[in-house]
């Protein structure tokens, strides 16, 4: 994936290198222009690439350590705030929980016996059976 990467690259500086030195030779071609680049990009290939991919992997660790840093300097006050509302959160939980429980005895327990108490009103309006 370097390698696909580094060749890319390449291409792409070699694409700009043409446009600039198409310019500064009032565009006249040179096929030394193309030949150095080439060179270089085999120089490259084969020299600077490593440390290139080092310095880059090194520069990756040093960017996470200090995301890493910034992340639990976050951290510090978002834990001092958790731990300062532990206990009103758990007397807002309980409240709660004792408010679902109270309106689920008087809104859902009626709303349950509805059906029941209106077939039983319906079954009042209506003749009694009689049994043949």
């Amino acid at each position: 994936m370097t390698f696909i990467g580094d060749v890319l690259f390449s291409f792409v500086a070699l694409y700009i290198l043409f446009r600039f030195f198409e310019r500064a030779n009032a565009l006249d071609f040179r096929f030394y222009i193309i030949w150095g680049s080439l060179l270089g990009l085999i120089v490259y290939l084969r020299l600077l690439s490593r440390f290139s991919v080092r310095f880059y992997f090194g520069f990756y660790r040093v960017i996470n350590y200090v995301s890493g840093l910034i992340r639990r300097g976050i951290k510090i006050p978002i834990s001092g705030v958790v731990l300062i509302m532990r206990l009103p959160y758990a007397i807002l939980r309980w409240f709660s929980m004792l408010l679902y429980r109270i309106g689920e005895v008087f809104v859902l327990q009626p709303i349950i016996h509805i059906p029941k108490s209106l077939k039983g009103w319906w079954n009042k309006l209506m003749p009694p059976k009689i049994n043949r």
